[in-house]
């Protein structure tokens, strides 16, 4: 079984043989989040989120909650989510390219972010200029030693993506903050605003992947 499986169904047993009572629902999102905050398993935070906040979408590591002032609650379901809503919410970890954080718990059970309308290829390259494909490649050779890739011949186009100001802003955050670039690569991980591209999934740092993704970290 898989290690986050088995990680989720003992989470679900602890909650249950805890009883832990789940507080009152509210239509009020900072009594929401201080609720879930002061719940001590992922199993109950998920439940009370669920009866909450609106699900939208959820990963191996967190579930995205659409609130009603039309906000983003990322809540953690497991160590890793917890990790990636630390690194997400780094302070210094600012850009006109990277979805602005709006607050999070303490202990980073949830943080809350914008709600941004995604976008796809097309719209990447009519708000650059540049192919999305191109973009990647250009990301994934720029932060080739972030992510360890033996890749070393540099892509077609990277001379002129590399002029962009976008790629010298995910550059520059990337080797920072240790940012993978495989997220970055997808497009789902885009949204809009202000008329430009904006990353709204910026939590997969080297640092998390070789503690909570890379089996050969812990073998």
């Amino acid at each position: 079984m898989p290690n986050d499986k088995l990680f989720e169904l003992i989470d679900a047993f602890y909650s249950l043989a805890s009883a832990e009572k789940l507080p009152t629902d509210s239509k009020d999102l900072k009594v929401i989040l201080q609720n879930i905050e002061g719940l001590e398993s992922y199993a109950a935070r998920k439940k009370y989120a669920e009866r909450n906040l609106k699900h939208l979408s959820s990963g191996s590591s967190r579930i995205v909650y659409l609130t009603s002032g039309k906000t983003i609650v990322k809540l953690a379901k497991n160590d890793k989510g917890l990790a990636q809503n630390k690194a997400e919410t780094n302070p210094k970890m600012k850009s006109k390219f990277l979805n602005k954080v709006i607050g999070h718990a303490k202990d980073y059970s949830w943080m809350e972010t914008y709600f941004l309308e995604k976008i796809t290829v097309k719209d990447f390259k009519k708000m650059t200029n540049l192919d999305f494909s191109d973009f990647v490649e250009a990301v994934s050779y720029g932060l080739k030693n972030i992510s360890g890739s033996s890749e070393r011949t540099k892509p077609k186009n990277f001379d002129e993506v590399s002029k962009s100001n976008i790629y010298k802003e995910i550059k520059r955050i990337g080797d920072k903050f240790k940012l993978l670039p495989g997220d970055l690569g997808r497009i789902s991980s885009w949204g809009e605003k202000d008329g430009h591209p904006v990353l709204i999934d910026a939590g997969l740092t080297k640092t998390v992947y070789a503690d909570y993704y890379d089996d050969s970290s812990s073998s």
